[in-house]
């Protein structure tokens, strides 16, 4: 197969997944039981150590204010923060409409969603992806919707999932609105089956991240692969590698440029600007693979049934 083969309809609609390349799999196989750690809580305070430094350290996306938080500990990926916001303020939680479909599946699909920051009241708790999984940026609006929840007591929560695989980004997250900041490596650096990433808190609340940091309960195999990979790939990976050919997709299947290295968009008038995901072409490119992940065809049966 060429890479001229692969057609428009092999592009991902319904489910656009990140990216992954054959060097992320052939460094976790190489990696030395050797240097596996000896000591748990040494082993978490090392990790939460460098992956600040990792996230600080990034050019093409950036958080600032981050040194704001007194707190950090290990969540096994940013859902694991979202499991805990939706067990802990159930029924209260808001998001926006579009946002990332987990907050649907875990209320039945009955999860707030907003159009407008003035639909918020007290009482809300708001998660949000940023940068966004709706724009692959910012919202429109955004310092306005982070006063208007300062002022109604409404906690913003910040989902950094996609922080490492995006560019053009920069972000102060010290409003005083926003109560923690979540980042994981699972799209930064191809660890979406070894999840595990920081959470960043000014006061934690009792649940299961705080008790499990306080006890010890360590992912320490994650850890010590996203150590590993973190030290190996560096920051900005996709962009400072892989951004020629980014655009070189974009450009043969008429997508729209945006600022997350899987996905491209499309102007299909009325229906708006929607994105599509390009792993299947863009991985061509990279590894000279076919890799039907990124096709609608890899979808299972639960997906393809799932409502909108």
């Amino acid at each position: 197969m060429k890479y001229e083969d692969i057609t428009f309809e092999m592009l991902g609609t319904k489910r656009q997944r990140p990216m992954m390349v054959c060097e992320f799999k052939k460094f976790r196989s190489n990696m030395d039981m050797k240097t596996y750690p000896d000591d748990p809580h040494g082993y978490t305070k090392e990790f939460l150590e460098y992956i600040d430094y990792w996230i600080k350290s990034h050019k093409r996306v950036k958080y600032h204010g981050l040194n704001n938080f007194k707190r950090k500990d290990a969540i096994l990926g940013t859902t694991h923060q979202l499991d805990e916001l939706h067990h802990l303020h159930k029924g209260r939680i808001a998001t926006y409409k579009g946002e990332y479909k987990y907050h649907r599946r875990l209320t039945d699909f009955k999860v707030k969603q907003i159009k407008s920051f003035e639909e918020l009241k007290f009482g809300d708790v708001f998660i949000v992806s940023y940068p966004s999984c709706i724009t692959t940026n910012y919202h429109k609006d955004f310092s306005l919707l982070l006063d208007h929840c300062e002022e109604h007591q409404i906690p913003v929560h910040i989902d950094g999932a996609w922080y490492g695989q995006c560019r053009n980004f920069e972000f102060d997250v010290s409003h005083p609105a926003i109560h923690s900041v979540s980042v994981s490596l699972s799209k930064a650096l191809g660890m979406g089956s070894q999840r595990i990433g920081i959470r960043y808190t000014h006061t934690p609340p009792l649940g299961p991240i705080k008790i499990m940091n306080d006890f010890n309960y360590a992912n320490v195999s994650d850890m010590w692969i996203g150590m590993g990979a973190m030290k190996h790939f560096g920051v900005d990976f996709w962009w400072n590698n892989y951004e020629n050919l980014y655009e070189k997709v974009c450009k043969d299947f008429n997508l729209i440029e945006c600022d997350s290295i899987h996905i491209g968009m499309l102007d299909e008038g009325r229906h708006g600007i929607n994105p599509y995901g390009i792993r299947t072409p863009l991985r061509f490119l990279i590894d000279g693979i076919f890799d039907d992940r990124g096709t609608d065809k890899s979808l299972n049966k639960i997906e393809i049934e799932e409502r909108k």
